[in-house]
């Protein structure tokens, strides 16, 4: 599936990759379709690439390997991390602080997951351990959802409110609860995703109302444009953290004052780190986290372009939409 642009996009044959020395090419089973997706599909975010083959969040099996790759791991079930970090040479202590970080299906020079097949490094592979096709390929928002809880500093017992009750913020409530956070407020302007977390058991709230609550210890911002940042920011109490994930812009303002005065903290949260990742599979395997309510209907290889454009229009409002490739129904 290639991107061609802002609302834009068309299939096309291709040869199977070939894996390098140090790859694995993964059968792909299911593919997820991420905010960040969309948002560079709608060339909101400038962050995908006239050319290049999307796709991040994924799950399938190892069916070939480089001369390098074990070859004990032809037929393992896996999922893949995409944030791809060099070896150490630009210092990094941390491997989502790299330098050089490069992540498959954002990076236009790495196909991504919209596809047959990926060959990926074979020391990115995370091994499902019995977890579902389905569940595999929404670890990787699950474990944006780990870091940005760790990055935050959450301690039980503390009061948190989450701007945006999409995949991502419904994956950082639940990521919070299972963390020991038992006070999880969502602020949703959607009906549906506000019934949704209800359901889970988690407070909602619409965005217009926000400024009524008593305030926050702490807040994250899984949209990422100027209403929620305010919003969110003087949603906390004086010296309180927010904690910014989503990238609906590539640029925002925010409310200088508000976080001067009362001394509020400002963090980012990006990707994850290999532990977050591993910790979000390890949570699922644990049924610590509810998934499978978060997926939607599957759509075929064929159906992509149009899901693309649903989701973008707002005639789809499933969380998570997954690319069926139909493999994994002979594996």
């Amino acid at each position: 599936m290639v991107f061609d642009g802002p609302n834009k996009i068309h299939i096309e044959e291709r040869s199977i990759p070939t894996p390098a020395p140090n790859e694995v090419l993964i059968r792909v089973a299911f593919t997820g379709i991420c905010g960040s997706d969309l948002h560079g599909y709608t060339g909101k975010s400038g962050r995908r690439t006239p050319g290049m083959v999307m796709g991040h969040e994924s799950s399938g099996w190892v069916c070939d390997v480089g001369s390098n790759s074990k070859k004990s791991l032809i037929g393992e079930r896996v999922t893949f991390n995409p944030a791809i970090s060099c070896v150490g040479t630009c210092g990094h202590g941390i491997e989502n602080h790299c330098q050089e970080l490069k992540v498959i299906g954002v990076d236009p020079k790495i196909q991504g997951a919209f596809a047959d097949y990926i060959s990926v490094p074979s020391n990115r592979l995370v091994a499902l351990n019995g977890i579902s096709f389905q569940l595999g390929a929404c670890i990787e928002p699950m474990a944006v959802a780990v870091q940005a809880v760790r990055r935050s500093g959450l301690q039980p017992g503390e009061s948190i409110l989450i701007s945006g009750g999409g995949m991502i913020g419904q994956c950082i409530a639940q990521v919070a609860r299972a963390e020991g956070c038992t006070s999880v407020t969502i602020s949703e302007s959607m009906s549906s995703r506000r019934d949704f977390a209800g359901s889970l058991g988690f407070n909602t709230t619409t965005p217009e109302r926000v400024s009524e609550l008593p305030k926050f210890d702490k807040a994250f911002d899984a949209v990422g444009i100027d209403a929620t940042a305010a919003a969110t920011i003087s949603a906390i109490k004086k010296g309180g953290t927010v904690c910014f994930v989503g990238l609906g812009l590539p640029s925002i303002s925010v409310p200088l004052f508000e976080i001067v005065v009362a001394e509020r903290n400002i963090i980012g949260s990006f990707a994850y780190t290999d532990e977050a990742f591993e910790r979000a599979r390890d949570l699922i395997l644990d049924n610590k986290l509810t998934v499978q309510e978060l997926i939607g209907q599957d759509t075929d290889f064929e159906g992509v372009a149009t899901a693309f454009s649903d989701l973008a229009s707002s005639k789809r409002t499933d969380l998570k939409v997954l690319m069926s490739t139909g493999a994994h129904e002979q594996n």
